[in-house]
């Protein structure tokens, strides 16, 4: 059995990371050895504020991530979270969240992620929206228990950890950003070209031909 391993680092409200998402899936469930990492990219001084010129950049760039990759950005979106004089992009709570259910297995994780995508991206929910976050963990069935473990030292630690590992891989790679996906087979690590599939997620299986023992 290979040792090979395909990484995908993301972060749920990336736009790009959400225009990829079809690339994503269909990396999963071509059924190859995956993991995925929440990269926990907007947090602290990266949190922006949306009226700070946030806003702006990303709805210059939303015609060009859908031109790309077929994914759409909805009017809500624009309205609440793009044109929002309130909203701080912050990624914490969906990174908590990421980390609660990451052992499970990749599936389930972005089962997750798509849930949230289609809150934030399609009916513009807050990405600080603790309720939302948590009402989503419960409909992809976890334990309301569990759910409310959102926000707690424990969570928050182990979401930081993921994070960090990303964060490694990618300065390993020399990626700018996410969405980064690379492949390992041990020590040996290289970054692919997701951007290629963009449109076409059903060729995805040309990616694992593709070998770091090359």
């Amino acid at each position: 059995m290979s040792d090979e391993k395909t990484v995908i680092v993301y972060d749920t409200f990336c736009g790009w990371c959400y225009g990829a998402a079809p690339v994503f899936d269909a990396i999963v469930d071509a059924g190859e050895n995956v993991e995925v990492l929440h990269r926990h990219l907007f947090e602290g001084a990266a949190a922006p504020r949306m009226n700070e010129g946030k806003g702006a950049q990303i709805l210059r760039t939303i015609p060009q991530v859908e031109a790309l990759t077929g994914q759409s950005f909805s009017e809500a979106f624009k309205a609440r979270i793009a044109r929002s004089q309130t909203e701080i992009l912050e990624s914490g709570l969906s990174a908590q969240a990421a980390a609660l259910v990451h052992d499970q297995g990749p599936e389930r994780e972005f089962a997750l992620r798509h849930r949230l995508e289609t809150l934030h991206f399609g009916e513009g929910v807050s990405s600080t929206d603790r309720q939302a976050i948590i009402e989503a963990l419960i409909a992809e069935g976890v334990a309301p228990e569990e759910a409310e473990r959102i926000g707690t030292p424990e969570l928050e630690a182990k979401a930081a950890a993921l994070a960090d590992r990303a964060k490694a891989l990618m300065e390993e790679v020399q990626s700018r950003g996410v969405p980064t996906v690379l492949k390992i087979n041990g020590d040996r690590k290289i970054q692919l070209d997701h951007q290629a599939f963009y449109g076409r997620p059903e060729a995805i299986e040309e990616i694992f031909k593709l070998t770091t023992t090359a």
